[in-house]
């Protein structure tokens, strides 16, 4: 009754609505949709479904971990005509959109689905395994890191943390995390996995079986912690000092700090390798390493 105007268009909405809250009400599995693509292609216009696809690389190959979302000022470039802001206007309105209550009455289905998935593999996927499901239909031809991104921001059973996705509440990662790290601080050396893992029993205690690939993707995908292959892991500022004249001393001469920097990430598994640049700055700062010639050092005598 506040409309100044109510014409096609505005009819054409109102009975959309009452058409989906209908099949909802029916709840005879009428009120859903057939893949992640249709639900956009429902609730939101060709220009907010566009401006999503782009921002979230939903029609992209399969997602490279670490790649960057495509930025605000780059999908305006590409649409050619739109500015910056407009862009960000759309995206807003699209993901309010997505976050109205009947979209997410509609998109339960899909959500649970996914959840599902990720319950059935200890609670976590990496970006890294989600190539495995990229040929699944609910996806409707997206690709699977996005879809998970964009349900993780507008639902609540999926969650985003560094480079995977879990079901578990946020609240419990961030305790286990929190112990997880006070437990490697308090140490200042490198702590078996499995002296990790049992310091987290209580909190995951429900997970039973699947507590040991939930702590080790925690652990493999923290920037704040780093594995060695022997799987034990350390904070940065302590460990890898200690790891450096653990080397030193095993080798029992001094070292050009490019072949220290290769036996050093020997022992480190990949997300823990360091450059040269890292390796020779950490030399520098340590207390029991000396440079006896250009570029190469050694332990001091004790």
């Amino acid at each position: 009754m506040a409309l100044r105007n109510f014409g096609i268009t505005s009819s054409r909405n109102v009975y959309w609505f009452f058409t989906w809250t209908r099949r909802l009400e029916a709840n005879d599995g009428d009120g859903t949709v057939s893949n992640f693509r249709a639900l956009l292609r429902e609730f939101l216009s060709r220009q907010e479904t566009y401006v999503l696809e782009q921002r979230y690389g939903l029609i992209d190959s399969l997602f490279r971990p670490h790649m960057k979302r495509r930025t605000l000022q780059e999908i305006a470039e590409m649409r050619g005509g739109v500015t910056r802001e407009r862009v960000r206007q759309i995206e807003e309105s699209a993901i309010a959109a997505l976050r109205s209550k009947l979209c997410r009455a509609v998109a339960e289905t899909q959500e649970v689905y996914w959840a599902n998935r990720i319950q059935s593999r200890s609670c976590v996927v990496t970006s890294a395994e989600l190539a495995e499901w990229a040929d699944d239909p609910m996806l409707g031809g997206y690709q699977p890191w996005g879809v998970l991104l964009m349900l993780s921001e507008v639902m609540t059973r999926i969650t985003f943390r560094y480079d995977y996705f879990t079901t578990l509440p946020p609240q419990i990662m961030n305790q286990v995390e929190k112990q997880i790290l006070q437990l490697l601080n308090d140490a200042k050396q490198a702590v078996p996995f499995e002296t990790i893992l049992a310091s987290v029993c209580d909190e995951l205690s429900f997970l039973n079986g699947q507590r040991p690939r939930l702590v080790t993707v925690m652990l493999d995908h923290h920037p704040d912690i780093s594995g060695t292959v022997d799987r034990r892991y350390f904070l940065p500022p302590v460990g890898v000092p200690l790891l450096i004249a653990d080397i030193l001393r095993g080798e029992d001469r001094p070292l050009h700090f490019h072949e220290l920097t290769r036996l050093y990430n020997d022992r480190m598994l990949p997300h823990s390798r360091r450059g040269t640049g890292y390796i020779l700055r950490v030399l520098n700062l340590m207390d029991d390493a000396e440079r006896v010639s250009r570029a190469v050092y050694a332990l001091k005598p004790d």
